[in-house]
C-alpha cells in the first residue's frame, strides 16, 4: 500500500509586537515570518520584539536607535539578503500578512 503524501506545509505561530501592541502571525518559515513583521512595522521595524516562539529570541533585532539593516541581512543570509528575500517571497509574505490578527 503506498504511503500516504501530505502537501499542505504546517504553519508555524509567531507572537511579536511593539510597545504595547502585540501580534501573532502564522508562518511556513521563520524568514518569512520576520519579512513580514517587517513589512508590517515597516520604518519601525527596529522596534520589534519577537515573543515566540522561544527559538526566535535569539534572532532578535531590537534596537532603539533604529539601526537594523545589517542585523536584518545576518539574520537572512549576508549583504542585500532581506531585498532578495523579499522580493522573491512577495506570495509568501503577502499570505503571511492575512494571517496577523492582534493579541493586544
Amino acid at each position: 500500500m503506498p504511503e500516504k503524501t501530505t502537501t499542505t506545509t504546517e504553519l508555524l505561530p509567531y507572537e511579536y509586537g511593539a510597545m504595547s501592541s502585540r501580534y501573532k502571525l502564522f508562518a511556513e518559515n521563520k524568514l518569512t515570518a520576520y519579512a513580514t513583521m517587517i513589512y508590517q512595522y515597516q520604518r519601525n521595524n527596529h522596534l520589534i520584539a519577537i515573543y515566540s516562539p522561544e527559538s526566535s529570541k535569539e534572532d532578535s533585532w531590537l534596537n532603539v536607535s533604529g539601526r537594523v539593516t545589517e542585523r536584518i541581512d545576518e539574520i537572512f543570509g549576508g549583504k542585500d539578503s532581506f531585498d532578495n528575500y523579499f522580493d522573491e517571497h512577495i506570495s509568501e509574505i503577502t499570505a503571511c500578512h492575512k494571517t496577523i490578527t492582534q493579541i493586544c
